[in-house]
């Protein structure tokens, strides 16, 4: 008898151990988002939290270039689209081939020129979900992250 209550007792411990703690949360998968033509997919997650519905991603886009003193920032827009089949969200940039917009201010002959991260100007904010990841499309030379936007608490 002592044998069935030890062999149970093991059995028992030995399903704790593969249970997923809070820790330990699998990533929603990607795979369903096909790869584009002549665009990078960028992946991202966010955490799970209690107040998604007041939680906001913002997407940022742009890329390294050489400014002066004027004022730069990329041609472009953001799209939102449904994942045929699915009904899963994906972002879609689509940049001015014509690059950086520029102010033209005349600069300082003697001012050198600096290595800038240029940004596309954007002001939508899109819904935060955890268990969905975050899928943008961008052209290869533009560089995407996220930022998380919350209220204070």
């Amino acid at each position: 008898m002592k044998a069935v209550w030890l062999a149970a007792g093991a059995l028992a411990l030995s399903g704790c151990s593969t249970m997923n703690s809070a820790n330990d949360v699998s990533r929603p998968s990607a795979e369903m988002f096909p790869e584009m033509e002549n665009m990078t997919k960028h992946v991202f997650y966010v955490d799970p939290a209690s107040n998604e519905a007041d939680k906001r991603v913002e997407l940022v886009v742009g890329k390294m270039m050489e400014t002066d003193c004027n004022r730069v920032s990329l041609g472009g827009s953001v799209s939102e689209h449904s994942l045929e089949g699915w009904g899963y969200t994906y972002y879609q940039v689509d940049a001015s081939p014509a690059g950086g917009i520029s102010t033209l201010m005349a600069c300082p002959e003697d001012m050198e020129k600096v290595e800038t991260f240029v940004q596309m100007p954007t002001r939508d904010l899109y819904r935060y979900n955890s268990k969905l990841p975050v899928v943008v499309y961008a052209p290869a030379d533009l560089d995407v992250s996220i930022r998380v936007w919350a209220p204070e608490e």
